[in-house]
This record gives structure tokens, C-alpha cells and sequence, in this order.
């Protein structure tokens, strides 16, 4: 009431044992299950079961729990097999201490706003990749194969990123926060192993206002801005038929000028060589999948059409790294292409306009 957790008792909210209160409707009380105050990790329900059934948030754009904390639970519990046994202890380690570190919301003198919620669950990510629990591995201490392979798994989950990037961008930018002599390790490992099984590169596009949408509950900026790049990443991928039982890939904002000229970031990863995917099927050849990206872009051939705006890729280049910092041009286009049946995406009643400033804190080296 008083939004105090110690102190004096004031009057207002002393009584008596047995004693009724005088107006028991005034401060309507939400009755959780008793191991809400106590998560074990074990159960993805937690979300659904204790913190949206005292907080509803759902229906808005700053959903959390439902939208996508349980299904990261979930999708940790469907795929667990599939990792080494230090793996496997570091994302259980990881459910649990996500859990915990909402139980404070929990409290009776607690009353955040959906986007407190929000924000104190993403605050918390890092935290919990680093020192999960007690005698359970850091992300730090993981093999970097490991770490792609439980990275590019949990991703997959997710049918589109659209908004979900918020939550992935924890684990996407850890890699500074690990000691120096581990992250040098760790650069080690990504020369020799991962180079062949993750490529990037950069897209710099201009974009034309087809039409203005409203929304009645607008996104928080960071989402406009990783939904607007997901979606030109959906746009890509089903025009050039990306293959994504094999591969996958992410899209993520880069540095920009202004909304109608900016750059967007692609990871592609090879699923098979990283042991995602078993089944009896090649591996990526990148080679082909670039050569195809820069001739669809050299010819003008990638005519998207996303949230309202005609998409021009104006050009490609090949990236050293996540950063994309070093980069070798591959395809340019000269001309804007026709947008007559281009591959376009939708997000529903969410606009953009008004609302792109591009991630500038995105993208800190992982492990470089």
C-alpha cells in the first residue's frame, strides 16, 4: 500500500488478530500457489502460474512472461538432450535463476507496470548467463561450440525473432563481460572451430514510405527497430528460398544515418555443422548461398516490402565478424527495384513511423 518492505506498521494497516477489516475490497489481493515465493527451475509454468496471474500483462506490448520468457523456458526443456552435460547444467542453472530474480515482484508492497516487468526480466539475463547458481557453470566456461550450438537451438524456436531480440541480445552480447583470459580462449576457439559454421554480412538499404499505419498500443523503440530488421531478414530469406531446416539466420540493426538509410546486420549458421540439426542432409555451402544473396542485389532482384516501406537493398558486403566492422563489398545496386508482387511482411497494427532510431548499443564484440 505504502510500496514499503520495513519500517513501523502505520495505523491505517495495523489490526488486530481475527479482527475483520473494515473495507476488505479496497486492496484486492491475488492468491498465488505456495512455491511462487521459491522457484526450483523445474517448471516453465512459474511464468504463467505466479507472475502473470498477478500481473496481466499479456495483452500489451511490454509482455514478458507468456510472450517470452515461458517459451525460452520451453524451449530449453524440449532441446536439452541435445547438449553436453555442462550444457545442460548451465541452462538449468540459468531457468532457476531467472525465476528468482522476479520473485521480488511477487512481494505485497510490489506494484510495477508491465514494462517495469519487462525491463527488470531483461535486466536480469546477463546475471544469470554469468553466475547462474552455485557450483553451476558460467556461459563463460562453456565450450564456444557449445555456446553457438545452445545459442542458434533456442533461437530456433522461435518461428519469427520479430520482438524476441530483446531477449536474445543478453546472450548474443555476453562475451565482453567474461575474463580477458577466458575471451581470448574463447576467440581461440571461435577461429578454429566456428568460422566455417557462422558467416555475417552487412546490408545497407533505403527505404520508401508506401503507407502510414497507427497503433493503438505502440511497441517500446527497441522492438520497432528489431522487428523492422526481422522482418527485412523474412523478406530476404523467402525470396531467395533460404533453406532453413539447415540454415538459419538472425537479422539485427547496424549503425545509421536516418530511418530511410541504415544498415542491418544477417548472421547465417550452419544447423547440421553445429549439431542441431542430425538428420542426413548437406551442410551449408555458403559460398552459394552469398554468391545467389549479391546477384539478387547486383540485378535489383530483392524488391521487399516490409511494415508499410518499400525495402531497396542498395548494397552487400562480407563481414570478419559479428561486429561487421571490417568488411569486403560484394554486390551494389544501382537502381531502385520494382516492388510489383515483392516479398512482403506484416506485423499486424504495429507501425514504424516515428519510431526508428536504430540499436546503437547492440553490438559489443562477443569473444573478440
Amino acid at each position: 500500500m505504502h510500496k514499503k518492505s520495513s519500517g513501523f506498521v502505520t495505523g491505517d494497516c495495523s489490526c488486530k488478530p481475527g479482527s475483520p477489516t473494515s473495507n476488505p475490497s479496497v486492496f484486492p489481493v491475488t492468491f498465488l500457489p505456495l512455491d511462487c515465493d521459491s522457484p526450483s527451475g523445474d517448471s516453465c509454468d512459474w511464468y504463467r502460474n505466479c507472475l502473470e496471474k498477478k500481473y496481466p500483462c499479456e495483452p500489451s506490448s511490454n509482455a514478458y512472461a507468456i510472450r517470452y520468457a515461458e517459451k525460452f523456458c520451453r524451449s530449453f526443456d524440449k532441446r536439452r538432450a541435445k547438449f553436453s552435460p555442462d550444457g545442460q547444467k548451465w541452462m538449468d542453472g540459468v531457468r532457476k535463476c531467472l525465476q528468482v530474480s522476479l520473485v521480488p515482484l511477487l512481494r505485497p508492497w510490489a506494484n510495477p507496470t508491465c514494462k517495469g516487468i519487462r525491463e527488470k526480466a531483461f535486466a536480469s539475463h546477463i546475471p544469470c548467463y554469468l553466475n547462474p547458481d552455485k557450483d553451476v557453470p558460467s556461459i563463460c566456461d562453456l565450450d564456444c561450440l557449445e555456446y553457438y550450438k545452445i545459442f542458434w537451438t533456442i533461437k530456433g524456436s522461435f518461428i519469427k525473432l520479430d520482438t524476441a531480440w530483446e531477449s536474445f541480445k543478453g546472450m548474443w552480447n555476453i562475451g565482453t563481460k567474461c575474463p580477458l583470459s577466458r575471451s581470448r580462449q574463447f576467440g581461440q576457439c571461435v577461429e578454429q572451430k566456428v568460422n566455417g559454421v557462422i558467416k555475417f554480412v552487412k546490408l545497407k538499404i533505403q527505404n520508401f514510405m508506401k503507407r502510414k499505419r497507427r497503433s493503438t498500443d505502440p511497441l517500446p523503440e527497441a522492438d520497432a527497430q528489431s522487428r523492422f530488421a526481422d522482418g527485412v531478414g523474412s523478406a530476404i530469406a523467402s525470396t531467395l528460398k533460404w533453406n532453413t531446416d539447415v540454415m538459419d539466420w538472425l537479422a539485427f540493426p547496424g549503425r545509421f544515418e536516418d530511418f530511410n538509410h541504415l544498415e542491418i546486420i544477417i548472421a547465417l549458421a550452419d544447423k547440421k555443422a553445429l549439431g542441431i540439426v542430425t538428420a542426413l542432409v548437406l551442410s551449408v555451402d555458403f559460398n552459394q548461398v552469398i554468391h545467389e544473396f549479391a546477384s539478387a542485389v547486383e540485378k535489383g532482384k530483392l524488391p521487399l516490402q516490409v511494415d508499410g516501406y518499400n525495402v531497396w537493398v542498395k548494397s552487400l558486403a562480407s563481414c570478419s565478424d559479428k561486429s561487421c566492422d571490417n568488411t569486403q563489398t560484394l554486390a551494389v545496386s544501382d537502381k531502385p527495384p520494382k516492388w510489383n508482387g515483392a516479398a512482403g511482411i506484416s506485423h499486424g497494427n504495429v507501425g514504424l513511423c516515428g519510431a526508428i532510431a536504430v540499436l546503437i548499443v547492440l553490438m559489443d564484440k562477443l569473444f573478440y
